[in-house]
This record gives C-alpha cells, structure tokens and sequence, in this order.
C-alpha cells in the first residue's frame, strides 16, 4: 500500500500494521518524498537485513547522517538460547539509536520506526524518543508501533491519527 506523504493532515501519526505489511517500507517511501520535497528529515528507519531469502537481521538507520548500524542478529532457534522473539540487540547500538533520536529538535518529518515491547512495555531501548515526539517541532511526525501495542499506544499518543496497513 503506497501512502502520499501528502495526503497526510494530522502532524502525529502512528503506522502499525502485522510483521511484514510494510511498515519500514512506508516509512523510507514517506522519506523519499519528503526530501523530494525539500524536507529536513530525522529519525531512526530499521530496515531488515535477508540473506539467502531468510530474515537475518535488522538494521538501524538515522535519517539526519544517512549512518546505517546492525541493531540485532536473530538467534539461531536451534542452538537451545533463550532468546526474546529470536532476537538479539546490541546494547552499542540501542544506545547510539537513543542518543540519535533525543538529540533531535526540529525537522520537518521525524520518523521512529519502531517503539515496540523494549521501549514500551520495558522502558528501556529507544526511550528517548518519547521525548522527542512530545517536544519535536515538527511539520510531521510518524511513529511506527505493532498491533499489539496500539492500545498502549493510543493513550500515549491520544491525539495521533492511525494509519493501519492491515485495514
């Protein structure tokens, strides 16, 4: 589902939609327009990272440097490590990510993609960017949160408008 940036009215938005809808893929597209447009463009994009077809990793990417870092690996499920949804962070990474997204302060589209259970359930990994999307002067800001944090979600953001891919 390709969404025009511009068609957008409301400057708070969250995306959501299932594992593989097209979240991060909206969100580079919103980026790509928006610098078309002359835009300044900040945040952090997590593009996944497939070798040989299979999804091996995740990337982070801040939108202001263009600097592209591994944020985590998935653990092989058959060596027997307990691991949360497969996935294992650099804690180098998370940290860098999260000093990124609180140092930004004005830009015309930020873009956090995503806050999930870290962030949300745990309060740890890009918290920062709670911050930020409270006091970013901003045209427009898009926050990227899975289907089963939108209820949390939405009292956080009670004013954003909801982009749902799966809808």
């Amino acid at each position: 589902m390709d969404i025009d940036l511009f068609s957008i009215t409301d400057p708070k938005v969250i995306l959501t939609g299932a594992r593989g809808s097209g979240k991060t893929r909206t969100c580079l597209h919103w980026v790509d327009q928006a610098r078309q447009a002359g835009w300044k463009v900040a945040g952090m994009v997590c593009p996944a990272v497939f070798e040989r077809g299979r999804k091996t990793g995740i990337d982070a990417v801040d939108l202001s440097s263009g600097v592209r870092r591994r944020l985590a690996n998935q653990v092989d499920r058959d060596t027997g490590d307990i691991v949360a949804d497969h996935w294992d962070f650099y804690a180098d990474v998370l940290t860098w990510g999260n000093d990124v997204l609180g140092s930004i302060r004005q830009c015309d589209l930020l873009v956090v993609d995503e806050l999930g259970p870290l962030e949300i359930s745990r309060q740890k990994g890009w918290v920062k960017a709670f911050e930020t999307l409270k006091k970013c002067r901003c045209r427009l800001s898009v926050v990227v949160i899975r289907p089963e944090l939108m209820g949390e979600a939405a009292h956080l953001w009670p004013d954003a408008a909801i982009i749902d891919l799966d809808a």
